[in-house]
């Protein structure tokens, strides 16, 4: 099969890369199914070895490279289309464009690090070393440039709450995915490589000791770590299915106000304390519509805390009119609305909740998709804050929760998580469910529960190891009742949260010498 994918010709090759980069994406959310990422990424080492062999191997190297980025990235992120479906008929012809420019766009971290790679690629099993740390450099670069987009980066292949997840807590998830990369790669060693047969083996025995060292570690944190409960804190999560295209229509507001307190007044609303909605929950001003809070204040009066992401209007000194996306708590003692905490998103997802570069894109006909034309003003940044009746609590909205290292640590280093979203744009694709597995990895890098509450998603409780004690079915209506688990001691992540560059760099300073060695034999 090597020797098969190695001789590919130029154009056979960069379609199999295609293929594999497909392939690839089956280990990640849903499916979960590793042993075809470990063939994806020992087949494209092949097609790299391939590469080298040619006339031009950086060319090439890095447009193969560029395929199976290509493919991945498409495979991984196809349900974006479904946003574009659920925000109307005048924005479908744009799904080609941007399903290609994004996952093109993307993959050109991959063509980059195909580049840098072949130029110190040869036929040693060192060359695994070269690969993880140029493609480990490239995914860790897409997750953090021009905004960042970490989605399916190689250490989510991983389900969290599993024993392989728990190393996250000491290197977070990044280093995770810098491990699992060594470890998908290094079978590949084991054929074409000038290497005596021991040699080829190394990079394999390693990566079997690895991952038999993750494992034993992570099931042990899991059997010893005791979940406890915090005292007097009783919560309740709503997920409501409400289909984003219908969302907006002014005839439909009162029935999805009336279904939102439908929801959070079953049975034992007596012993809740707070109450948390999702992100946008209602299709107005909330904090403008006095007669939406006083219907509000009927059902919660001197009762719980409600937490629930709005769209927020602000005014500043000048006349000039914000948006924000925001999550607030409300309280009604007495039967009075009091806004107890307000939190504007600082992480903006682009297109989504704003245009970059918006002047030139809107006078080409393109728009944001968020139904406020000019889209949503970023707030100042993370915080812990406090809301009455609970420990102290860092809100994050949508997408943050995709970021490793938002939470704030040190003094600031609050309680819990709250996460509100809405993943009803994404239909039932496998969005929700890959986003679910990154917001389990937070809780697991922070020692913290995370509170979710998704529109159409996945809501739920979970615990300070990234397992879903309580949660809901994809789009389902549905109300859960959950204790807060308390928090654990801060990880070594929540104090150190670049540490994974840390192991980076030690691996790039081990790569360069034997490289260097390399030379000095020959």
């Amino acid at each position: 099969m090597a020797h098969w994918i190695r001789n590919r010709n130029i154009w056979q090759a960069r379609l199999l890369g295609f293929a594999l980069g497909i392939l690839y994406i089956g280990g990640h959310a849903p499916f979960f199914l590793w042993p075809l990422s470990l063939l994806a990424i020992t087949g494209f080492i092949w097609l790299l070895d391939g590469a080298g062999k040619t006339s031009r191997p950086v060319r090439n190297g890095a447009l193969v490279s560029w395929y199976f980025g290509l493919g991945q990235f498409l495979a991984g992120m196809y349900w974006i289309a479904f946003a574009f479906i659920e925000r109307g008929p005048e924005f479908i012809w744009l799904i080609p464009f941007a399903l290609f420019f994004l996952a093109g766009g993307l993959a050109l971290f991959w063509l980059l690090a195909g580049a840098v790679a072949m130029k110190f690629w040869s036929r040693s099993a060192s060359r695994i070393l070269v690969f993880v740390c140029c493609f480990f450099a490239a995914e860790w670069l897409r997750g953090h440039v021009f905004t960042g987009l970490p989605w399916n980066h190689p250490g989510l292949i991983w389900p969290a709450g599993g024993a392989i997840s728990q190393i996250a807590s000491l290197v977070g998830a990044w280093g995770l995915a810098l491990f699992t990369l060594f470890m998908l790669a290094a079978p590949a060693a084991l054929v074409w490589s000038r290497d005596g047969s021991v040699a080829r083996t190394i990079p394999s025995i390693i990566a079997l000791i690895l991952f038999s060292g993750l494992f034993a570690t992570g099931l042990a944190r899991l059997e010893k770590t005791e979940i406890t409960f915090v005292k007097n804190v009783k919560l309740r999560v709503i997920q409501a299915q409400i289909d984003q295209s219908e969302k907006w229509d002014p005839k439909n507001q009162q029935k999805i106000i009336d279904h939102y307190l439908d929801l959070s007044s079953k049975d034992g609303l007596e012993n809740i304390t707070h109450i948390v909605w999702p992100e946008g929950a209602l299709p107005l001003l909330l904090l403008e519509n006095p007669d939406v809070l006083e219907q509000m204040a009927v059902l919660f009066a001197d009762g719980p805390i409600l937490l629930s992401g709005i769209t927020r209007r602000e005014v500043t000194e000048d006349q000039q009119i914000l948006f924000r996306n925001s999550l607030v708590a409300l309280s009604f003692h007495g039967g009075i609305p009091a806004l107890e905490m307000v939190y504007d998103k600082y992480h903006l997802t682009p297109f989504g909740e704003y245009l970059p570069f918006g002047k030139l894109l809107a006078a080409s006909g393109i728009k944001a998709l968020t139904p406020l034309g000019g889209g949503f003003t970023a707030g100042p940044g993370p915080v812990t804050t406090r809301i009455p009746g609970a420990p102290a609590v860092s809100p994050q909205i949508c997408y943050e929760s995709i970021f490793a290292g938002l939470t704030p640590g040190g003094k600031d280093r609050p309680k819990w998580i709250v996460n509100v979203t809405n993943d009803s744009w994404f239909g039932p694709t496998t969005g929700p469910k890959q986003h679910i597995q990154q917001v389990k990895y937070r809780a697991i890098e922070e020692g913290l529960p995370i509170i979710r509450s998704a529109s159409s998603g996945i809501s739920g409780v979970i615990d300070p190891l990234g397992r879903l004690i309580t949660k809901t079915p994809v789009n389902t209506n549905a109300s859960i009742d959950s204790k807060l688990p308390e928090a654990l001691q801060a990880t070594l992540f929540s104090k150190i949260n670049s540490i994974s560059l840390v192991l980076w760099l030690l691996l790039v300073l081990a790569t360069a010498g034997l490289q260097i060695r390399r030379q000095q034999i020959k």
